[in-house]
């Protein structure tokens, strides 16, 4: 007898669901392949953002590795207390400190893309050039429709 409720949905049915399974299982690889670096995935998000911009704001950095600014400042003491990132005070403005990477750094941050590189790779191997190509923009899309906030209802 139907109540005139559809019934639910499966999960595995459900794109969030499989979004969520992909992104859990690709953050486990790239810890494990990032472990064997000695950094954490949210490390090596932070390695690369100095690297793409020296300047770079604590709570940018933040944004970029998805943690709390709070979480932001002890990733970067860890990274200063392994040699792989300097701190200091900008010269023209003394309360702002800027991030460098040091050497150690520089090879983290290239050894890390690598790994990254070797487990999005992985990823994808089941896609063809073209459907990877594709997955890229639906997914930029589905973001870009999520953070719209002219859209919310």
């Amino acid at each position: 007898m139907s109540t005139g409720k559809p019934a639910p949905r499966n999960a595995a049915d459900w794109i969030g669901y499989n979004l969520k399974i992909t992104q859990h299982r690709l953050r486990l690889r790239l810890n494990a392949e990032l472990a064997q670096l000695g950094i954490t995935a949210p490390q090596n998000a932070v390695l690369l953002a100095v690297a793409g911009n020296p300047r770079i704001s604590n709570a940018e950095l933040a944004r970029a590795a998805f943690v709390t600014p709070q979480t932001m400042q002890a990733i970067l003491v860890n990274l200063q207390r392994s040699g792989l990132i300097a701190r200091k005070s900008h010269p023209d403005h003394g309360r702002v400190i800027m991030t460098e990477l040091t050497e150690a750094g520089l090879k983290a941050v290239t050894d890390g893309a690598k790994a990254a590189d070797a487990v999005e790779k992985q990823m994808l191997s089941s896609l063809s050039s073209e459907e990877a190509r594709l997955l890229c923009e639906l997914l930029k899309r589905c973001a870009a429709a999520l953070d719209d906030k002219s859209s919310a209802s």
